[in-house]
Parts: structure tokens; C-alpha cells; sequence
């Protein structure tokens, strides 16, 4: 007879192998990734409204190695 867990949407726990990738070691659930994320996705928006690129600058190697740094 084990444990019958019954998670709330979002409640799920991140598996160890999951977690191993994530820099910010506090997120433990998926609901608390997917928070993260998207405020992540937010701010890069908000930061591609206040800069002028440049298609040689967008297309180049460094740029997107940064960018996704």
C-alpha cells in the first residue's frame, strides 16, 4: 500500500532530472517554472521595444549566442 498523491494543477513536483538544468534552484513545481518563464518572456519583449537593431547585428553569431545566454 503506497501513497496515493493527488496534486493540484500546477502542484506537480519537478522531477530531479528537471531540476538539474534551472539556475534559480528555488523553483520546485511546474506552476513555479512556467511563472518564471513567462515573466522571463515579458521582459525580453519589453526590452526589444527600447532597442534598435541592426540586421547585420541580429544576424550575427555573438548576438544570438548572447541572446540566449
Amino acid at each position: 500500500m503506497g501513497l496515493n498523491l493527488a496534486y493540484k494543477y500546477g502542484q506537480t513536483p519537478l522531477e530531479e532530472e528537471e531540476k538539474e538544468g534551472l539556475k534559480i534552484k528555488t523553483i520546485t513545481t511546474h506552476k513555479e517554472l512556467d511563472e518564471f518563464e513567462q515573466l522571463n518572456i515579458e521582459k525580453a519583449v519589453e526590452w526589444t521595444f527600447h532597442i534598435k537593431f541592426k540586421t547585420e547585428k541580429i544576424l550575427s553569431e555573438k548576438f544570438i549566442k548572447d541572446l540566449h545566454k
